[in-house]
C-alpha cells in the first residue's frame, strides 16, 4: 500500500492471489509493470531488501506456475526478480516453472547482505557482550555528552514517529549532499512512501525509528522495523558535522546491545549494502539474487553478455574508471538533453568544438556602487546558505537536474569552505537564487582561463544560479542587489564580471546597481591565444604577451 501510494502512477501494480479449494488465500504475488523496460519486476524492488513470493514451501511451485502463466497471457515477457534471497524456495520453484512456461532464466549474485546473529555474539565470563571497537565507542560518547548527556530513545507509535520524521528525512539529505551524492529521501514520493510505511507499521508495531541524542540534538538516526524477529538497520543516518566522533556506528552498537537483551529478537538485519562498518559487527550474510526471465533467446543471451562485460571491466581497475568516467559523461549528456533539448546540445557541443580552434571571449568586470531601492524588498529574503538550506533547496528542486547539479556543486564548495554561498528566497521558503562570494585576489576565471585580482578588500560575487522554474522574475539583479549591499556594509568592495554575448546576465547586474569598470578580451586564433584588457573608452591596454597551444 505504501509503494502504490507513493508510485502507483509511474510503477502500477500488478498483484495475484491464489486461493484453495476452501477460498482460503494462500499464495501472494506482490509486483509490479515497469513501463520503461516493458517488464513485470516485484513492487518493492527499489525500496525492499528482500523481495520474494509468499505461500506454503509446499506450494510455491504450483503457485509460481500458476503467476507466469498468467504474466504470459498478459502478454509480458520479461521477469526481473531484484533481491530474491538465494535461500528462499521460490529459486528451486522459479528452475521449474520457468522451463514449463519457456522462460529463459538468468541468475546473479546481487548483494551479500550483512546480519548479527545475536545467540551467537560473543560474551565475557560475567555476561557483557564482546563487541568492536568498544573503546572508540566508549571515547565518543564521552566527547559527545561532554557537555549534555547523551541518551538514546526508539520511536514506535505512529505519534512518536510522526515527530521525529522530518528531522530524520532532512538529515538523510544533508549526509548525501555532504559525500557528493543526492540522498533517494530528495524525491516527494521517496518522502510519502516512509511516511505511509511508517502509518502503516504502526499499527502493528513493526515500525522502530531509533535515534541517539546528545542534550536535544539529534546525532544519528535509523528508520527500522521489528518484525518476526528480526530488527532491520534500513534506513541510516547521521550528523555529517559530527562524523569524527562515528554517531552512525555508535548508534548500531547500541542497537546490538539492546537487542541482546530482548528475548523476542534472534537478529539484528543490516541488509543490502557492503560497508565497512557492517563488517566490523556481522557474525553471518544471506545472500541475494538478481533473477531475469526472457520468452526471447536473443534478449536472455544479451543479459549473459552484458553481465559477463560488466564484470570483466569491474576486475580491470583502469578499464572501470574509464568506463565510469564515461558513463558520467553519457549521463550528463543525457542530462542536458533532457533539460534543454536535443538542438540545444548539438549546438553546445558545436560551440565547445569551435572554441578549440577559433573563439573570441569579452569578459566584463562591474564594481557596485550602490543600487535604487526594490519596492518588493520585504517580501524576499537573503539568507546565508549552509547545509540546512541545501537540504531544504535539494528537496525543493530533487525534479531539476541543472538545479541539482549546481546544489552538489554548492556542496562540495561549502564543505572545503571556499567561499560564502547565498540563497535568496520569498515569504514560503521557496528558493529563487543561489549565489557565492569570496576575496577578488587570485581569483580564476574560467571563461577567460586566467585569474584575476583587485585592489584593497575587494569580494567578487560569482556562479550565480537562478532554477528555470524562477527565471524570469528579476530575482538574479534582486539578490546581487541584496548580496553587495551586505558586503558594502561589512567594508567590502563588490565586484562581479559577466560574459558580454549574455545580455539578460548583463542587464541583471546593472539593474542591481553595477558599473563597468573594464573588459578583458580573450582571443583563439588555431591554438594562438592573446588577452587584453580594455577599459569602457575603449583603450587597449596588453596585459599578457601573446601565448601560444591550446
Amino acid at each position: 500500500m505504501a509503494v502504490y501510494r507513493a508510485y502507483g502512477n509511474v510503477r502500477p501494480p500488478l498483484l495475484f492471489f491464489a486461493y484453495d479449494s476452501s477460498d482460503m488465500l494462500c499464495g501472494v504475488a506482490a509486483l509490479a509493470f515497469e513501463p520503461l523496460t516493458d517488464s513485470a519486476c516485484f513492487l518493492c524492488s527499489t525500496t525492499g531488501d528482500y523481495c520474494d513470493f509468499i505461500s506454503e514451501p509446499a506450494d510455491r511451485e504450483i503457485f509460481l506456475q500458476a503467476v507466469l502463466e498468467q504474466l504470459d497471457r498478459l502478454g509480458i515477457n520479461r521477469i526481473i526478480l531484484a533481491n530474491l534471497p538465494a535461500d528462499s524456495n521460490s529459486i528451486a520453484a522459479l528452475k521449474a516453472s520457468s522451463a514449463l512456461q519457456k522462460f529463459h532464466r538468468f541468475a546473479t549474485t546481487a548483494y551479500v547482505c550483512t546480519q548479527v546473529n545475536l545467540a551467537s555474539l560473543e560474551r565475557r565470563s560475567n555476561g557483557s557482550l564482546v563487541l568492536p571497537r568498544k573503546k572508540m565507542v566508549r571515547h565518543s560518547l564521552n566527547a559527545l555528552g561532554r557537555d549534555t548527556p547523551v541518551r538514546f530513545d526508539n520511536a514506535r507509535t505512529i505519534d512518536a514517529v510522526q515527530s521525529v520524521l522530518p528531522e530524520f528525512m532532512k538529515a538523510h539529505v544533508i549526509r548525501f549532499l555532504y559525500t557528493g551524492r543526492v540522498s533517494n529521501i530528495a524525491r516527494e514520493a521517496r518522502r510519502v512512501f516512509l511516511t505511509e510505511l511508517a502509518q502503516l507499521l504502526s499499527d502493528r508495531g513493526w515500525i522502530v525509528i531509533s535515534r541517539m541524542l546528545s542534550g536535544n540534538k539529534t546525532v544519528s538516526w535509523n528508520y527500522g522495523f521489528c518484525f518476526q524477529g528480526s530488527w532491520f538497520w534500513y534506513q541510516p543516518t547521521f550528523d555529517s558535522q559530527l562524523e569524527k566522533y562515528s554517531p552512525g556506528f555508535c548508534l548500531l552498537i547500541k542497537l546490538i546491545e539492546e537487542a541482546a537483551t530482548n528475548p523476542e529478537l534472534q537478529m539484528l538485519d543490516l541488509g543490502l549494502g557492503a560497508e565497512e562498518y557492517k563488517n566490523r559487527v556481522a557474525n553471518q550474510t544471506r545472500r541475494t539474487l538478481h533473477v531475469t526471465m526472457n520468452k526471447s533467446l536473443v534478449r536472455h543471451c544479451r543479459d549473459i553478455v552484458r553481465y559477463g562485460i560488466g564484470q570483466t571491466v569491474h576486475r580491470l581497475t583502469i578499464l572501470d574508471a574509464c568506463a565510469r568516467k564515461l558513463q558520467n559523461r553519457l549521463l550528463g549528456l543525457r542530462k542536458h538533453i533532457r533539460a534543454r533539448g536535443i538542438g540545444s546540445t548539438l549546438s553546445h557541443i558545436a560551440q565547445r568544438v569551435r572554441d578549440m580552434f577559433w573563439s573570441k571571449r569579452e569578459v566584463l568586470f562591474f564594481e557596485w556602487f550602490g543600487s535604487v531601492g526594490d519596492e518588493r524588498s520585504d517580501q524576499f529574503e537573503l539568507r546565508q546558505l549552509g547545509w540546512s538550506e541545501l537540504g531544504d533547496a535539494v528537496m525543493q528542486y530533487s525534479e531539476d537536474p541543472l538545479t541539482v547539479e549546481y546544489l552538489l556543486r554548492a556542496a562540495s564548495r561549502l564543505r572545503s569552505g571556499l567561499g560564502r554561498g547565498y540563497c535568496l528566497t520569498d515569504k514560503k521558503g521557496n528558493f529563487l537564487h543561489f549565489a557565492w562570494s569570496t576575496a577578488f585576489q587570485e581569483f580564476y576565471i574560467s571563461e577567460l582561463k586566467q585569474t584575476f585580482s583587485s585592489p584593497g578588500e575587494s569580494t567578487i560575487i560569482f556562479d550565480c544560479w537562478t532554477p528555470p522554474t524562477r527565471a524570469g522574475q528579476g530575482h538574479y539583479s534582486r539578490a546581487l542587489a541584496a548580496i553587495a549591499k551586505k558586503l558594502a556594509q561589512e567594508g567590502q568592495r563588490p565586484w562581479i564580471s559577466g560574459v558580454r554575448t549574455n545580455v539578460p546576465s548583463i542587464r541583471g547586474i546593472e539593474r542591481a546597481g553595477f558599473h563597468l569598470q573594464y573588459q578583458v578580451v580573450r582571443k583563439c586564433r588555431l591554438g594562438w591565444k592573446t588577452l587584453t584588457r580594455e577599459t569602457p573608452s575603449s583603450t587597449q591596454v596588453r596585459i599578457t604577451e601573446a601565448v601560444a597551444g591550446v
